[in-house]
């Protein structure tokens, strides 16, 4: 069952009844065309996002700020 991408969109329009409002019929359109075009690739995007917001979110909790390090005593010059 393979769809080609100019058929989706006259296959929405026949499948639905004819309206006055063309605005709405077109965000309809461009709705169910941005949710079911590639969602494959969507999803990949998504979970891929996911994984890297969860690495950077733990590597930032355990990672110790450079304000938190004790810093080295200063060193003073003998002559």
């Amino acid at each position: 069952m393979s769809m080609h991408r100019g058929n989706f969109a006259a296959q929405q329009l026949s499948k639905r009844p004819t309206s006055k409002n063309w605005r709405a019929k077109l965000l309809s359109l461009l709705r169910a065309r941005l949710t079911l075009e590639n969602w494959r690739a969507k999803l990949m995007s998504v979970l891929l996002a996911t994984m890297l917001w969860y690495l950077i979110k733990k590597n930032v909790a355990t990672t110790p700020s450079p304000s938190e390090t004790p810093s080295p005593a200063p060193v003073t010059e003998k002559r």
